[in-house]
C-alpha cells in the first residue's frame, strides 16, 4: 500500500447505505446522496457507527448478484460521512449505515472481526441486536461488551429481520443462507452430526447462476435446530482414565499377581507384564492415532475399526468385543465371589451358603450380576459416580498394601506360619525364579500363565468403549488411555515384587509347625498357604486385612461395571449402523428414555454374563477372553497400520507418537499369542470373527465410510491403470470394451444386459446417457445416482457417464474420446436400432447416421442392436421423473413368481407398483439388506386392471438375462473386419444362460468353383482360433438378383426419401448393386435364420460421401427387419483373434 493511500486510510472515512424503501413509502427520491436529499423527503435516518480498527476490507458497491429482490440499490447509495467529535476523541473512526427512521426497530451493534469478509457484503453474523436506543451515545468500551459472544450457536435477530424483510431483503437464523451471499470459513459450515448438515455455505449454484426470484426451496429451513444429543458427558479423567484404571486394577491385581509371580518367578512375571503392557501400549498408540483422525462418535474400538478397514472386519470385530465385555464382567463377578466365599469363611465362621465351592459361587454370583444390572441401568452419570467411590477404595487399600509390606508380619505367628517374613534378600533370590507346577490338574508353562493374565490388561478400550459419551473424545483417549496404561503397569510390577520379596511360595499356615519350625516343610506337611496356593496372598501382606478385601471388592466390581456399561453401548451402535440382519442384533439397538438407553442390549448382557457366571471357575474364563481381545487388539493395530501404509488424503491424525511398523509387530504378536495360548480356542476366535465377516459380506450393506479398504482399492487400481498403459497391446490380451448409448439404462434393460453379457468378468462397461438440454450439477448427481442403483440392483458391474448440452453426433464423440482412462478406454461403439429412421425429424436421423461415422472415425468397432420390439421401454416402465422404476422391481420378481403390477397411465406416464404398497416396501427393504438375487423365471407383469403385458414383450425385456435352454446363436462372418464378428457371439456362447445353444456359422464363397474347398479352408481357420461351432455353411448364392417382392417391399421403405435432397436419385443408382446384395441377404436370412435365437452380421460400412443416411438405414432395416434379436457388428480392421500362443 502506498503512503497516500496509508494517509488516506487513517483518515475520517466512512459508509452510508441508502436503501429505497418500497412502494408503501412516501414515493419521494430517496436515493440522492447528501444528508439534506433525506431531510427533504422526510424520511429520518438512523446511523450504524462501526469502529474503523474493525475493518479489514473495503465495502465495495453492491452488484447484481448481491442485491436482494425487492430492494434497489446503486453506487450512489454508497457515500462518505464525517462522523461526530465525540467518536473522533475516543479514537474510534466510524463507518455508517443510515436506515429509513419511519422503519426502525432495533439498534445495530458492530460486526465482530471474523463475520466481515473481505469484498463481499456481510451476513447477519455480522449483526448483533442490543435494545439501546441510540449507538452514538454509547462509549466504545460498553460497545464491545453488548457484542454477542455466543453468535455462533445462537442468531437472534428478531426485529431488524422483519423490518429488513420489507425491504426485500432475508436475513435468516443461520448465517448467509441466502443465495446472494458468501460466508467465511467456520465450523457450522463443515458439521455432519447425525447426517444433519448445516445449511450455512451456499451452494455452487447459489454462488453462480443468476439471481432468481424464485426461493430455494431445496434448502433446509434456516431456523431448523441441528439436534444436540442430550446426556451426560464426561471429561478425560472420568470419562477415560478413571474407568481405564478401574477396569484394569481388577480382580487379576488382587487374586491373580501372587500366583503369577510363585509359578513364574519374579523375572519371568516382570516379562509377562512387559509384553502384556507392550501390546497394550501399542494398542493404545494406534487407538489414539486414529481416534485424532476427525471426530469419533459413539461405540470407540468398533466404530474405530469399521470406519478404518471397513463394515466387514470392523462389523465382527465389534461383535466379538462387544461379548468380550460381557465375558470380562462375568470374569470380575467371579472374581468378586471367591473373595466373598474367603470372608464368610474367615470373619463368618466358615459360613456357606450350599456346598461352599461352586454352587456358592453361582448364587453369589447372580445376585451379584441383578446389582450390577440394576445400577447400569440408572445411567451412565451413576454408574460414573460408583467409579468415583470404588477409585478412592481401591488407592486406600493398594496403599494399605504398601504399608503391611513394609510392616512385614511383626510378631504374628498366623502370618509367619502363612508363609509372609517381610522383605528378604534369600527370598527374592528364591523366588526369582520360575517354579512351574501342576495347578487344577494342568501342568502350568508361560504361555497358560501369561493368558491368565492378559486380561489385566484389556481394561485399556474401556474409556473408548464409551466414546459417545465424551465432551471431548479426541483428546480424551488418547491422554485418559496412556497415562492409565502406565500408572497400572507400574503398580502391577510393584505389586509382583512385593509378592515375591515378602512371602514363601509355599507354607501349611499352622501355628504348631511354625513353631516346630517346620511350617515350610511342604513334603511331610500339607501346605495349603503361600503365594501357590493362597489367593488372598495381598490379604495377607496387608496391613489391615479387611481393606484390602473392600479393595478386592472394589476392582472386581468397578472392572465388572466398566465391562457391563461396554457392551451394550457396543452393541447400540452396531445396530444403529444396520450391518447385520435385525433379528440378529438390530432389535437389541432400540434407546430408551432422554439418554436413549439401550436397554435390550442391558439385558442381552445381563444373560450372556450370567451364562459365564454359572461356568464359575475364573482361569478358564481367562482363558476364553485373553483370545477375544487379542483378537480385537490385532486388528486394532493392523488397521493403523493399513491406514498408515495406504496415507489417503484425509489421513492427518494429530497424534504422532505411533509407528506403522510397531503397529504390524504388535498385530502379529497377537496373533501368535493366541495360538500359543490356546490354538483351538484361537481358532473357534477366527471362526467367530469369519462368521460374522462373512455375513457383512453377504449383505453388502449400503455404508460409506472412507475406509482405507476404499483408499487401497483406489490406490492399487490407479497404479494397475498407470502400469497397464506402458504395456503394448497384443491380439491375446483383447477385451472387448463397450460404450453403450443406453440413455438412463433403466430405459434400455436389453440393450444393458446385452453389453455386459459380452462385458462381464471380461472388460469394462459404460453407459452413456447423451442429453439435449442443460442439465444442473444436481440433477446430473440424481440421474448418475439413480443410474447407479439400477446397475447396482441388477448386479451389472459397469459405468455410467452423461453429456448434456449436445447432439447425438457431438456427444459420442466427446464420449470416445474422453471416457475411460489409459488402456481403459472403450474400443466398441454399441448402439440400439433407431426404429423410427422412416418419421422421425430429419436432423435427428442424420445425428445418428453420423454417431457411426464418429465411430468409425475415432477408430472403434460399432455394433448396433435390434430387438423385435424394440429396445426403449421408456414409456411403458419406467417414469425418469419420478424416483422409482419399475425395473428396479425386476429383481423382486427374480426371486418370486407372484404376479407383479404394472399400473399404467397414459396421460402422465407410468405409475408402477408391484403388489399392493407394504408388499412393495417390505420386498424393497429385503433386496436392500441381503442384495440376494436369482434368475428370472417366466415374470407376470400385469397393467392396473390386471390384464398380462403381452408375453413377446416381457421375453423383449429379459431377453439377455433369461436361461436360453435350446437354441441357435447364427454368426453371417460376410467381411473380415479383423475376427469380432465371430469373437462375440462366442462369448455370448460361453455365458452359462447361452451354452445350451448351437453356433452356427454362415460364410459366403468367393466364387462358383470349389466350394469345398473353401468349406474347408474356413473351418481349419475356425479351429486354429478354437471357436466351438456346429455348422458351418457357405453361401453360394449371394450374387443372385433379389425377387421382386422383396424389390417392392424395400422401394415403399425409401418411397418418402426418394428425389430429395437425402436421397437423390444418382445415389440410388450408384449404390443398387450393394442395395441388390443386401436384399439377396435378407432372402437368405429369412431362410436359415428366422427361426435363431441370435443372429450377428457383419455391419456394412458407410463409405462417407457415397451413401447418406436414409439409404444406409433402409439396408439395416432391409437385413434385421421381422428378425430375432439381431446384431450388427464390424471392427476396426484389426484383429482382435489369433491361433498363436
Amino acid at each position: 500500500m502506498s503512503k497516500d493511500e496509508t494517509a488516506g486510510d487513517e483518515g475520517t472515512c466512512g459508509i452510508r447505505i441508502l436503501v429505497d424503501p418500497p412502494a408503501s413509502l412516501p414515493s419521494e427520491d430517496v436515493r440522492n446522496s447528501g444528508k439534506d436529499a433525506h431531510q427533504d423527503t422526510g424520511i429520518q435516518l438512523e446511523t450504524l457507527d462501526i469502529p474503523n480498527h474493525r475493518r479489514r476490507s473495503t465495502m465495495v458497491p453492491p452488484s447484481l448478484a448481491t442485491v436482494p429482490y425487492g430492494v434497489e440499490m446503486t453506487n450512489e447509495a454508497f457515500g462518505v460521512t464525517d462522523v461526530g467529535n465525540e467518536s473522533n476523541d475516543a479514537g474510534d473512526q466510524q463507518e455508517t449505515i443510515e436506515l429509513p427512521g419511519n422503519r426502525r426497530r432495533s439498534t445495530i451493534l458492530p460486526p465482530t472481526l471474523a463475520t466481515v469478509p473481505s469484498g463481499i457484503a456481510m451476513d447477519n453474523e455480522a449483526f448483533t441486536l442490543a435494545d439501546e436506543p441510540n449507538i452514538a451515545t454509547i462509549p466504545p468500551s460498553r460497545r464491545a461488551s453488548l457484542i454477542d459472544t455466543n453468535s455462533q450457536n445462537s442468531f437472534r435477530l428478531g426485529r431488524i429481520q422483519s423490518s429488513l424483510r420489507r425491504f426485500g431483503m432475508n436475513l435468516s437464523r443461520r448465517g448467509s443462507t441466502s443465495t446472494n451471499t458468501e460466508t467465511v470459513p467456520r465450523i457450522a459450515n463443515y458439521i455432519n452430526f447425525f447426517n444433519v448438515r448445516s445449511n450455512s455455505r451456499p451452494t455452487l449454484e447459489d454462488l453462480h447462476e443468476p439471481v432468481s426470484r424464485k426461493q430455494n426451496v431445496a434448502s433446509l429451513d434456516p431456523n431448523k435446530e441441528i439436534p444436540v444429543p442430550v446426556g451426560d458427558k464426561f471429561g478425560w479423567i472420568e470419562g477415560v482414565l478413571i474407568r481405564n484404571m478401574l477396569s484394569i486394577w481388577g480382580i487379576m491385581l488382587f487374586l491373580r499377581i501372587s500366583w503369577v509371580v510363585a509359578l513364574s518367578g519374579i523375572w519371568q512375571t516382570l516379562i509377562i507384564i512387559a509384553i502384556s503392557t507392550f501390546i497394550t501400549l501399542m494398542t493404545a498408540l494406534s487407538m489414539s492415532a486414529i481416534a485424532t483422525n476427525g471426530e469419533i462418535g459413539g461405540g470407540g474400538t468398533y466404530y474405530v475399526m469399521s470406519r478404518v478397514l471397513g463394515p466387514e472386519f470392523g462389523g465382527s470385530i465389534g461383535v466379538i468385543f462387544a461379548i468380550a465385555n460381557a465375558i470380562n464382567a462375568s470374569l470380575n463377578i467371579v472374581g468378586f465371589c471367591q473373595s466373598v466365599q474367603d470372608v464368610m469363611r474367615n470373619y463368618g465362621g466358615g459360613a456357606i451358603i450350599v456346598d461352599g465351592a461352586d454352587n456358592d459361587i453361582r448364587i453369589i454370583g447372580t445376585i451379584t450380576m441383578i446389582a450390577v444390572c440394576a445400577l447400569c441401568g440408572l445411567g451412565a452419570k451413576y454408574e460414573a459416580k460408583t467409579q468415583g467411590v470404588m477409585l478412592v477404595i481401591l488407592l486406600v487399600a493398594l496403599s494399605n498394601f504398601l504399608v503391611g509390606s513394609i510392616m512385614g508380619p511383626g510378631s504374628s505367628e498366623q502370618k509367619q506360619a502363612k508363609g509372609f517374613l517381610g522383605y528378604d534378600l534369600e527370598l527374592i533370590r528364591e523366588n526369582w525364579s520360575p517354579g512351574y507346577t501342576v495347578t487344577d490338574g494342568q501342568m502350568q508353562d508361560f504361555f497358560s500363565v501369561f493368558s491368565v493374565y492378559f486380561p489385566a490388561g484389556i481394561g485399556i478400550l474401556s474409556g473408548a468403549n464409551v466414546s459417545g459419551d465424551l465432551r471431548d473424545p479426541n483428546s480424551a483417549i488418547p491422554k485418559g488411555t496412556i497415562l492409565a496404561i502406565c500408572i497400572t503397569s507400574l503398580s502391577y510390577a510393584f505389586v509382583a515384587i512385593i509378592c515375591g520379596a515378602t512371602m514363601k511360595r509355599a507354607a501349611t499356615g499352622s501355628v504348631d509347625d511354625f513353631r516346630n519350625g517346620t511350617h515350610l516343610d511342604c513334603v511331610s506337611n500339607n501346605c495349603t498357604y503361600g503365594i501357590y496356593y493362597d489367593y488372598q496372598a495381598m490379604t495377607l501382606i496387608s496391613g489391615f486385612g479387611p481393606l484390602n478385601y473392600a479393595g478386592c471388592f472394589a476392582a472386581s466390581l468397578s472392572s465388572a461395571l466398566a465391562s457391563y456399561v461396554s457392551c451394550p453401548k457396543l452393541l447400540q451402535v452396531i445396530a444403529e449402523d444396520k450391518l447385520y440382519p435385525y433379528w440378529l442384533v438390530g432389535v437389541l439397538g432400540k434407546g430408551y428414555g432422554k439418554s436413549n438407553e439401550p436397554i435390550r442390549a442391558y439385558a442381552f448382557t445381563f444373560v450372556l454374563a450370567l451364562v459365564f457366571v454359572l461356568i464359575a471357575h475364573l482361569d478358564v474364563i481367562a482363558l476364553l477372553i485373553s483370545n477375544f481381545f487379542l483378537a480385537t487388539f490385532a486388528l486394532m493395530n493392523y488397521s493403523t497400520f493399513h491406514v498408515s501404509l495406504v496415507k489417503p488424503i484425509g489421513w492427518r491424525p494429530t497424534f504422532k507418537y505411533y509407528n506403522m511398523w510397531l503397529s504390524l509387530l504388535t498385530a502379529a504378536l497377537c496373533v501368535v499369542g493366541m495360538f500359543l495360548i490356546s490354538w483351538p480356542v484361537a481358532l473357534i476366535t477366527i471362526a467367530i470373527v469369519l462368521f460374522f465377516y462373512l455375513i457383512v459380506h453377504y449383505r453388502n450393506p449400503e455404508v460409506n465410510w472412507g475406509s482405507s479398504s476404499q483408499a487401497q482399492t483406489y490406490s492399487e487400481a490407479l497404479t494397475s491403470i498407470q502400469q497397464l498403459v506402458h504395456v503394448e497391446d497384443h491380439v491375446k490380451n483383447y477385451r472387448p470394451q463397450i460404450l453403450a448409448l443406453t440413455g438412463h439404462p433403466a430405459s434400455r434393460p436389453a440393450l444393458v444386459d446385452f453389453a455386459y453379457l459380452i462385458c462381464k468378468k471380461n472388460s469394462i462397461l459404460i453407459c452413456a446417457n447423451i442429453m439435449k438440454g442443460h442439465q444442473s450439477s444436481n440433477d446430473r448427481s440424481q440421474i448418475s445416482k439413480k443410474a447407479y442403483q439400477y446397475l447396482w440392483d441388477h448386479r451389472i458391474n459397469g459405468f455410467f457417464t452423461l453429456v448434456n448440452d449436445v447432439n447425438l453426433q457431438q456427444g459420442t464423440s466427446a464420449l470416445l474420446q474422453a471416457a475411460g482412462v489409459g488402456k481403459m478406454k472403450p474400443n466398441i461403439l454399441l448402439l440400439g436400432f433407431k426404429n423410427d429412421w422412416q418419421v422421425c425429424e430429419h436432423h435427428s436421423l442424420d445425428h445418428y447416421f453420423a454417431a457411426i461415422h464418429t465411430g468409425f472415425d475415432l477408430h472403434v468397432a460399432v455394433a448396433i442392436l435390434r430387438t423385435p420390439e424394440g429396445l426403449d421401454y421408456t414409456a411403458m416402465l419406467t417414469d425418469l421423473d419420478d424416483e422409482d422404476y419399475i425395473l428396479n422391481t425386476l429383481g423382486n420378481l427374480h426371486r418370486s413368481s407372484s404376479a407383479s403390477t404394472i399400473s399404467m397411465d397414459s396421460a402422465s406416464g407410468s405409475e408402477i407398483t408391484v403388489g399392493n404398497q407394504d408388499e412393495a416396501v417390505q420386498v424393497e427393504v429385503e433386496n436392500k439388506r441381503t442384495r440376494k438375487r436369482s434368475k428370472l423365471d417366466s415374470p407376470i407383469l400385469t397393467d392396473r386392471r390386471g390384464k398380462a403385458l403381452p408375453k413377446h414383450i416381457v421375453t423383449c425385456i429379459t431377453t439377455f438375462r433369461c436361461k436360453q435352454r435350446r437354441g441357435l446363436i447364427d454368426v453371417w462372418w460376410l467381411y473380415d473386419d479383423g475376427g469380432l464378428t465371430l469373437l462375440l457371439p462366442h462369448i455370448i456362447h460361453t455365458r452359462s444362460n447361452w451354452s445350451s445353444c448351437k453356433l452356427r456359422v454362415f460364410c459366403v464363397a468367393t466364387g462358383h468353383e470349389d466350394l469345398e474347398n473353401e468349406r474347408k479352408g474356413m473351418a481349419a481357420l475356425l479351429a486354429k482360433f478354437r471357436i466351438t461351432y456346429s455348422d458351418l455353411t457357405v453361401i453360394k448364392d449371394i450374387k443372385q438378383p433379389p425377387k421382386e417382392p422383396t424389390k417392392t417391399w424395400f422401394d415403399g421403405l425409401i418411397r418418402d426419401f426418394v428425389g430429395r435432397d437425402q436421397l437423390p436419385v444418382t445415389e440410388l443408382v450408384a449404390m443398387r448393386t450393394k442395395t441388390d446384395r443386401h436384399l439377396r441377404l435378407r432372402e437368405l436370412l429369412i431362410e436359415h435364420s428366422s427361426e435363431s435365437n441370435l443372429v450377428v452380421m457383419t455391419l456394412p460400412m458407410p463409405r462417407k460421401g457415397t451413401i447418406g443416411a436414409p439409404l444406409y438405414m433402409a439396408w439395416l432395416e432391409t437385413l434385421s427387419a421381422n428378425m430375432p434379436p439381431f446384431l450388427l457388428i464390424r471392427g476396426n480392421q484389426s484383429s482382435v483373434l489369433t491361433f498363436y500362443s
